[in-house]
């Protein structure tokens, strides 16, 4: 009889033990991959375990494969690593080690609770991912929603992963499917519904803050800023005028971005298609990946 033992208790005995998180953590084969849970990438975590937790999934076979982070969605106030979709399946299949992560979540903290926690867990990756069978030097991140948001922040501005003990160096590429946040008060004031209300449960009421947590903000030159694809979906205007922004400020910086739009998709498509046969997005960001390396 196999016992469940809660992630909470499992963090307890490790911290009694001086065990990590990835050694509390158990492997699974399931659907051609190998998959490790609930791994704490922050220890001791600044929350619930769970929130600063992320799951891996790899080959059967395999060393030195590229790795994709996974940021959700979720108005910084929702979400799972569990919301990966096809996605793990997809990258595996085509020789990547996918890593899904959670992060602390609003109205319990506020910015830059959340792009911290991002940053860790990137960090953690860069340092024990080739004990999975990822190549350190080659790690992309991939981020929908709110996720995007915090995916161009994180590979903009250079101080989370400082922080955390990495540089901007470490992140290869980054994708940004359907994000609203690269310019915030541009957005608080774009007149689409629950904007405000959306980014002040996330920012704040504070301007400055609204400018600081902006990736627009952060898009200079000579700062090791990896090259970008942003995608919107659909006939969403903010989400085109955002993306269309980021892409601006990182090509003055001398970074490549590509922007992509698919009329054809919406905000939850562009992201759950990902993976599936003769997506356009997916086959984009495949080509993107490819061009880098």
């Amino acid at each position: 009889m196999r016992i469940k033992i809660p992630l909470l208790a499992i963090f307890l005995t490790a911290l009694v033990l001086g065990w990590t998180g990835a050694d509390a953590a158990e492997e699974e084969i399931n659907n051609d991959m190998r998959i490790t849970r609930d791994i704490v990438y922050r220890t001791p975590p600044p929350a619930d375990p769970e929130r600063n937790s992320l799951d891996i999934y790899r080959p059967l076979e395999g060393d030195n494969l590229p790795v994709m982070v996974f940021i959700h969605g979720g108005s910084w106030r929702a979400g799972d690593k569990g919301w990966e979709g096809n996605k793990p399946q997809f990258f595996t299949s085509q020789g990547y080690v996918f890593a899904s992560i959670n992060y602390r979540l609003s109205p319990e903290v506020q910015h830059p609770a959340h792009v911290q926690d991002v940053a860790h867990a990137i960090a953690w990756l860069h340092e024990h991912v080739a004990e999975y069978g990822g190549d350190a030097n080659r790690m992309f991140v991939l981020g929908h929603s709110s996720g995007a948001h915090l995916a161009a922040l994180v590979a903009t501005d250079e101080r989370y992963l400082q922080e955390a003990g990495e540089g901007l160096s470490i992140i290869r590429g980054v994708i940004v499917l359907d994000g609203g946040g690269y310019d915030i008060p541009k957005m608080v004031n774009s007149g689409e519904l629950f904007a405000q209300g959306r980014y002040e449960r996330a920012f704040g009421k504070e301007q400055d803050v609204w400018v600081d947590a902006s990736p627009v903000t952060h898009a200079k030159p000579g700062k090791d800023i990896p090259p970008f694809l942003l995608v919107h979906a659909g006939k969403r205007k903010a989400s085109r005028e955002q993306a269309e922004k980021l892409a601006t400020a990182l090509r003055d910086a001398d970074v490549r971005a590509e922007v992509h739009h698919q009329p054809n998709k919406n905000h939850i498509t562009i992201n759950s298609n990902i993976g599936d046969e003769d997506d356009e997005t997916t086959a984009r960001i495949l080509q993107f990946l490819n061009s880098i390396g």
